[in-house]
């Protein structure tokens, strides 16, 4: 018995140093491919050095002589942090491009193409040489075809892929005949999964007496963040701003000259449906390289003439104008965000760049304030419909009424009203949708604030929509309110218990950010996550967007994930954020150093000046091309 006991002893500490021999093993190749940030290297494909300066958030500032050498270093530090994003990237825009389609871009584009895809491959280079853990930890076990050299064809088909991103997707032909109702255009479009947005402030609306620009992009919140901060010190300029990941310029930023942004048009403002091709991806690049290069807000609208996709509107600022192309009022429906900016606006006579990020981290919801009054009017002294005990139904929906009767529709984490209001809309919706589009659970499942405003408001009749088929009665819309409001109730007590002031919209309504390489496998997925309770809506100016889920339908995954307020006030300046880090490895320490401020409103300061990047660097490094090195090494001996 005793020798029996021994060999399993024994057993059991041979597997537990296996064990930990293996985890050692697996730590040191993940640590390997942490990037040093003060390492310099030799590189084929520049035409003289070039340095990185990494600021204390990890931002590169490129310093180069050409631009080329500058466009060489983006795709370097692109690589070297977000290697595994780049090669996902690539693999997921494939489909949009043949491998063997020419395109044809200005000559200085197609030099920066070149330049960034001769950077990209260094990096790449490096890893395969050994000692970096392939670069990425999700490429550890990845297939060696997908780590395949970059081509200039790779960013073109990013591109495309972004432009893509930003059409919404009509469902009409899915369910045109399905319905003999009033036709709501609202429920036959949905949202884009990439949204552009700005807003602009004369000089004379602003503190300082300078225009005054401001940036949001929409899209997914994973991890690494969809947005990469740079500088780059170009020969004509220096230049910051949200650079794509596989794309060698800046989308949105400013240069020493000139701001600029991006607005999404929705799909009724377009004459025709729009279909990004290769050629207008192309056009959109040879915009981005011209825009930056521009010597005024004239110089670069006149480079936006007839590239600028058409489901974008360009705005640009510089010390004294401000400029938007195409320049024309653009019919289009106001969104409860528009709505809720105009308001903003209209409140306030004269902004501060302060004024300016106050609005953008703006969580009050315009539809919940044009929805409310319509849903709650007539409920105040009505019993119960049954879906509740009645004494019980009847004091809770009082409780619940005067608390929203107070509220203002504020989305703010730490309030019970966001999430009453939210899942009596989500109660309602489906109500309303359900027995008309059954086996179309997108249609119903998905919160639409639009749709909602349309039927309660009787819009062309659309009040009909509230009648259930099926039943000999005609429904009304009341009845449909007050029938999910105890709906709303009865799921809210079976989640959260039976005390309202316990219903916390920030628990259901968290923040949770992904690795993207992993997101099928659930546990480690979970331990490199970022998880959060937070404020907004879909409607807010900074946006929560809703998931499908049933279990957790208010849960979010997308939304806001870049900001800036830009300005050339010398005493106001320019901030950005996005929501993670730089880095895309989860064990360094800029995987997630930006996350706590996205989350409190906090934003970095987008200075190009090195003196102040150098303060609190956490890093230097110099590219030096390898002939320029042996030609410093012969002269060292021959001296």
């Amino acid at each position: 018995m005793k020798r029996l006991f021994n060999i399993l002893l024994y057993l059991l500490l041979a597997v537990f140093a296996s064990g930990l021999a293996v985890s050692g093993v697996v730590y040191f190749l993940l640590r390997a491919s942490v990037p040093d940030y003060d390492e310099d290297f030799r590189v084929a494909g520049i035409g003289g050095p070039v340095d990185i300066l990494r600021d204390a958030a990890a931002i590169p500032h490129i310093s180069a002589d050409s631009a080329a050498d500058a466009y060489f270093a983006l795709g370097f530090v692109h690589a070297q942090d977000r290697l595994g994003q780049l090669l996902r990237a690539r693999r997921a825009a494939q489909a949009l491009l043949p491998l063997d389609q020419t395109f044809e871009v200005e000559p200085s584009t197609a030099q920066a193409l070149d330049a960034y895809a001769a950077g990209v491959n260094a990096w790449l280079g490096l890893v395969s040489e050994g000692g970096r853990g392939r670069g990425s930890p999700d490429l550890l076990i990845a297939d060696e075809r997908m780590i395949a050299a970059w081509r200039p064809v790779d960013s073109l088909r990013l591109a495309q892929a972004f432009l893509n991103d930003l059409q919404p997707e009509s469902r009409q032909s899915d369910l045109s005949g399905l319905s003999d109702r009033p036709f709501l255009p609202e429920l036959f479009v949905t949202s884009p999964k990439v949204s552009l947005d700005a807003w602009a402030l004369p000089g004379d609306r602003t503190a300082m007496g300078a225009p005054i620009l401001t940036a949001d992009i929409r899209g997914p919140l994973s991890l690494p963040s969809e947005w990469y901060l740079a500088d780059i010190q170009l020969p004509t300029g220096a230049a910051i701003g949200a650079t794509m990941p596989g794309v060698p310029f800046i989308v949105v930023g400013r240069s020493e000259r000139v701001a600029w942004a991006f607005r999404s048009l929705s799909l009724n403002a377009l004459k025709e449906p729009v279909s990004p091709t290769a050629a207008k991806a192309g056009n959109f690049l040879v915009m981005l390289d011209r825009v930056v290069r521009s010597a005024d807000v004239n110089d670069a609208m006149d480079a936006s003439m007839n590239l600028a996709p058409a489901g974008l509107e360009i705005l640009a600022i510089d010390r004294d104008t401000l400029a938007r192309w195409p320049d024309r009022e653009v019919e289009t429906l106001l969104s409860f965000r528009d709505a809720r900016l105009a308001a903003l606006d209209e409140r306030q006579p004269i902004f501060s760049v302060e004024g300016a990020i106050a609005v953008q981290r703006d969580t009050v919801s315009a539809a919940a304030r044009a929805l409310l009054p319509l849903m709650a009017r007539e409920l105040w002294f009505v019993g119960s419909t049954g879906a509740l005990e009645e004494n019980r139904a009847d004091k809770l929906r009082g409780v619940i009424l005067n608390q929203l009767a107070q509220w203002n529709g504020d989305m703010d984490r730490f309030s019970p009203e966001p999430l009453v209001f939210w899942a009596w809309a989500r109660a309602l919706q489906k109500r309303i949708l359900q027995d008309e589009f059954p086996s179309a659970t997108k249609v119903w499942a998905m919160l639409n604030a639009d749709v909602l405003f349309a039927v309660l408001s009787d819009r062309g009749g659309s009040a009909i929509w509230c009648d259930i088929r099926p039943s000999t009665r005609i429904e009304t819309c009341q009845d449909q309110v007050r029938a999910a409001l105890d709906d709303a109730i009865g799921w809210l007590i079976d989640r959260n218990g039976p005390d309202p002031s316990a219903w916390v919209w920030g628990e259901a309504h968290s923040l949770n950010m992904r690795w993207a390489s992993i997101r099928s496998s659930g546990i480690i997925s979970d331990l490199l996550s970022l998880e959060a309770p937070s404020s907004g809506a879909p409607d807010t100016l900074i946006a929560t967007l809703f998931a499908s889920d049933d279990d957790l339908p208010f849960a979010t995954s997308a939304g806001t994930n870049f900001q800036a307020v830009m300005s050339f006030s010398e005493e106001a300046g320019s901030y950005f954020i996005a929501p993670a880090g730089q880095s895309g490895h989860p064990l360094s320490r800029f995987y997630e150093n930006l996350f706590p401020m996205w989350m409190q409103g906090k934003y970095l300061a987008m200075s190009t000046d090195l003196s102040l990047a150098r303060g609190g660097a956490v890093g230097t490094s110099r590219l030096s091309p390898v002939s320029f090195d042996k030609l410093t090494i012969q002269g060292d001996m021959s001296r």
